[in-house]
């Protein structure tokens, strides 16, 4: 990894105390030296040469979130909450003080043996960003062949928002998809065990358990076009439907999820919904393609599970259009399963130019996805330019962290306002 230290430091050496006044393009080089892993994946797949093409693509993935400093958004807010938690002995000597946390147990046990180490906000980053990327690094090769085409997946689709951004979820996100190997061997204890964990992290989780029973049913090819076309032709005329239904259940499971409904309806920020955009055609576009493999999906042992898991997305994203925040968020568990679908289907093709020309597609998606980030457009001022841990700790200088982050939290509200 000494490359992106030595990179990231020069670049830093260019900065104002503010920001960069260039366009240095770290997350667009990753992303291409990734995209090169995935190629000579394709290429050789045989097991040694997949892991150690994958284990260079985790350690990559896993250096670039967990050494992050002041980068991504919620940094401020972890780092608050990591100076608010209680210490190891105090949570150890009442237990009863788990419940008065603000998050879930697990995280905030997490974060006080971290303390309890001496360890600050930046090994918090560190280690989740390993826990999250290892769990999906050791789960990808179970599920395709192609593993390192996965991660260049998850870089481009779901990295940016799990690991730099939601990291408490994204660690639940990466249990549940190392789950799903105990769901296709129908091994009810680990699987149950495994989610229970993931919703110390996250409650959402809790979804993942009556999938159990239904992810690995095969569904005819109607259905699924039928329920998502309903879907999309709901979400294009706008009519309302479900933040009513909402409320009504958020109430119903008490004062904590009534407040957080409320908010997430009634913010500015969050109440807009979901309008026509490239991803409403993309989605569709990618579904159409996957389902035209669909017998051949069928026949692989996880073919189904990821199938019905981003299904279950793009059921979220057309139906779920008014609560735009909440379906994002929600969603997240299910669309992981797109890592794992999208490699599969070059798995069937049977040529190797047709599976280069396939990569290239999916490429192209996953850059399509994070090209706001990739591009460093005004919006993502968060994340760029990126900044390195062990880069301000060699070289203490102001860090324009706060800034950007306010910058791209400005953005961030014209847009949803």
């Amino acid at each position: 990894m000494g490359f992106f230290f030595v990179y990231v430091e020069k670049k830093h050496y260019l900065c104002t105390q503010n920001a960069c006044n260039h366009r240095e393009m770290f997350y667009l080089i990753v992303f291409l030296i990734l995209f090169v892993l995935a190629v000579l994946n394709v290429q050789m797949h045989d097991k040694l040469s997949s892991q150690l093409l994958s284990g260079t693509a985790a350690l990559m993935l896993i250096a670039v979130a967990g050494l992050r400093f002041e980068t991504g958004g919620d940094w401020n807010v972890y780092a608050q909450l990591f100076a608010e938690f209680p210490s190891f002995s105090r949570l150890i000597g009442n237990p009863s003080l788990f419940m008065q946390q603000p998050v879930e147990e697990g995280f905030v046990l997490l974060c006080a043996a971290i303390k309890a180490l001496g360890g600050t906000v930046q090994h918090l980053f560190f280690i989740v960003a390993f826990i999250n990327i290892t769990l999906i690094a050791c789960a990808l090769p179970k599920y395709t062949k192609y593993p390192v085409v996965g991660l260049l997946c998850y870089f481009g689709l779901l990295y940016f928002n799990l690991e730099m951004i939601y990291i408490r979820q994204a660690t639940a996100v990466a249990l549940c998809f190392f789950a799903l190997q105990y769901l296709q061997q129908r091994k009810l204890l680990p699987y149950l065990i495994i989610i229970l964990i993931a919703c110390t992290f996250h409650r959402v989780a809790v979804l993942m358990l009556p999938l159990y029973f239904v992810l690995h049913a095969k569904i005819p090819t109607w259905i699924y076009i039928a329920v998502i076309g309903i879907g999309a032709i709901l979400m294009a005329t706008g009519v309302p439907w479900i933040k009513t239904i909402f409320l009504t259940v958020a109430g119903w499971l008490g004062d904590n999820y009534a407040e957080k409904a409320a908010y997430y309806t009634e913010e500015a920020m969050f109440a807009t919904a979901r309008g026509i955009s490239v991803g409403y055609i993309l989605n569709l576009l990618i579904l159409i393609v996957v389902l035209c493999f669909k017998k051949k999906l069928d026949a692989l042992p996880f073919g189904t599970i990821m199938l019905n898991l981003f299904a279950l997305s793009l059921v979220l994203y057309y139906y779920c259009y008014e609560l735009i925040e909440v379906s994002n968020r929600v969603r997240l568990f299910f669309f992981i399963g797109i890592i794992a679908l999208l490699p599969m289907v070059l798995e069937v093709l049977p040529l190797f130019l047709e599976r280069l020309i396939g990569l290239l597609i999916i490429g192209l998606y996953c850059f399509a996805f994070s090209r706001v980030i990739f591009l460093e457009y005004p919006q993502a001022a968060a994340y760029n330019p990126y900044q390195n841990v062990i880069d301000y700790t060699l070289h203490p200088r102001p860090s324009s962290g706060q800034q950007r982050l306010e910058q791209s939290n400005h953005f961030f509200r014209d847009e949803r306002q």
